[in-house]
């Protein structure tokens, strides 16, 4: 089984809801995740995990959270290589294209993204949701 670590940001409260979502998927494959919001991130327990599942909702002009997700990413670039990752969010307008760029830019860093992004304008839907929680319980044995 994998240690599995969920570090996620929201600003409106829909991307914490589908990380609560993830985390209730993980948990219901006996793991217990490491779970921060990403102003409050333990950099060492997070690498140590197996999987990393970042949220971020969209922000500006259609990225990831600059204040302190941009800066996670950014100078932690060299420990991702090699990790397994999943990435999810929400966004209010465009079309979540900043998923896209995060996707690559973790791909870039060596890391592999291990399902598909769930990504949801506003908030997720039930069948999201559900989408989500069986997502969570794969990444026990991603």
């Amino acid at each position: 089984m994998n240690k599995v670590s969920v570090v996620y940001y929201s600003s409106t409260g829909f991307t914490q809801a589908m990380a609560e979502a993830l985390v209730e998927g993980i948990k219901s494959a006996g793991v217990e995740p490491s779970v921060y919001k990403i102003s409050e991130v333990n950099v060492d327990d997070v690498f140590a995990s197996d999987v990393i599942a970042m949220g971020s909702s969209a922000c500006g002009a259609e990225t990831i959270e600059e204040t302190y997700f941009v800066p996670f990413m950014e100078e932690n670039a060299e420990k991702f290589n090699g990790k397994k990752v999943y990435i999810f969010g929400s966004y209010g307008w465009g079309g979540g294209e900043y998923a896209d760029n995060w996707k690559a830019q973790v791909e870039g860093f060596g890391a592999k993204v291990v399902a598909m992004p769930v990504l949801v304008n506003d908030g997720a839907s039930d069948e999201e949701l559900e989408q989500l929680k069986a997502i969570g319980k794969s990444l026990v044995t991603a």
